[in-house]
């Protein structure tokens, strides 16, 4: 209580250097007891067995050697799977062949040697795990080599046994070494061909769009072409003007307006054979009033000729052969968009 009341009784200034001295002092003090927080670890170190796993390890190798030194015969590896349609959790049974010797001396297995493996397949770690579990098996008692397993069991001197379980509930698939690789096989050309596959639909699907936009950028050059104009189709109107000067019998015949015109061919009276003029009239896409051997068409500038049906474009004729000065009813009627 003395030294707060010395405190409180201290000048701003003397108190800021003063807790800057006791936050110094906490901080030594403190520092020693501090220390890194233990590493963890885990159950065994690390290079070391568990106990329990040594001496199932052991007889794996004891298999493995035997094996490599006496041969071995046929037997069942034993593989889980999850079937890739069904989804269903299986295990694959494969008969692994037994074994022969190379040319070295060497157990190895059989139907193994081939031009490109002269030697052959040796038994290795792997292939003991497999067969040293039918050979026996201590959760069970039972397997084809008891003998060599108390020949080990003998031999071995930690008598710490591992437990293996196996699940109960798996669908189990039997098959040979050779059927194994087949199987691998297959696979691998379903996967190629699923390759394939796909490479073909994504290139279909590239034509497909490009047939489509070529076919849309011709129906847009299309419609902003130049298209032809159809004649148009209007009566002919009687000319109401004030009198004026003759015209012409070309003139005459140029202009589009006569008097209305019956639905059924006219007669005019036969003028006297003189040499006429070539008849003509305006490009402008329209048809005119043409008078021949005393019947009245509509024509154009072309020389395509049809019916005068009341001032409206009736059946086609044909066109006018100026040359033989006749009409050729064969030709072929135009097509007008």
């Amino acid at each position: 209580m003395q030294h707060i009341d010395e405190i409180k009784s201290l000048e701003t200034e003397e108190l800021f250097k003063m807790s800057k001295a006791v936050t110094a002092e906490i901080e030594r003090r403190t520092k020693g007891a501090k220390g890194r927080a233990p590493k963890k670890t885990g159950s065994m170190p690390k290079g070391q067995v568990p106990p329990q796993l040594r001496k199932p390890r052991k007889w794996v190798e004891y298999v493995l050697a035997d094996a490599r030194k006496n041969g071995w015969s046929s037997y069942t590896v034993y593989q889980a799977r999850k079937n890739k349609e069904t989804g269903e959790k299986e295990e694959e049974e494969i008969e692994m062949p037994g074994s022969e010797t190379n040319e070295d001396g060497v157990h190895v297995f059989e139907g193994s040697i081939t031009e490109k493996a002269p030697k052959g397949k040796m038994f290795i770690q792997k292939d003991a795990m497999s067969l040293s579990k039918q050979y026996w098996t201590v959760k069970t008692q039972t397997g084809s080599r008891q003998d060599l397993y108390e020949a080990f069991d003998e031999a071995y001197e930690d008598d710490t046994e591992s437990v293996a379980s196996a699940s109960s509930d798996t669908v189990v698939v039997r098959m040979t070494a050779a059927e194994k690789a087949k199987e691998k096989e297959r696979l691998k050309e379903e996967k190629v061909k699923e390759k394939e596959r796909l490479k073909e639909e994504k290139a279909a699907e590239k034509k497909r769009l490009a047939e489509e936009k070529a076919a849309e950028k011709k129906r847009e050059k299309e419609a902003s072409g130049k298209q032809a104009a159809k004649p148009t189709m209007t009566k002919v109107k009687a000319a109401i003007s004030e009198p004026s000067e003759p015209k012409e019998p070309a003139k005459a015949a140029v202009a589009a307006v006569s008097t209305p015109v019956k639905k059924e061919p006219k007669k005019v009276p036969a003028a006297p054979k003189k040499k006429k003029e070539e008849w003509t009239c305006p490009n402008d896409g329209m048809v005119h009033e043409w008078t021949h051997d005393g019947t009245i068409y509509l024509r154009n500038a072309d020389g395509e000729i049809w019916e005068n049906d009341d001032g409206e474009l009736g059946a086609w004729v044909g066109q006018w052969d100026a040359k033989k000065k006749e009409i050729d009813t064969n030709a072929t009627e135009p097509q007008f968009e």
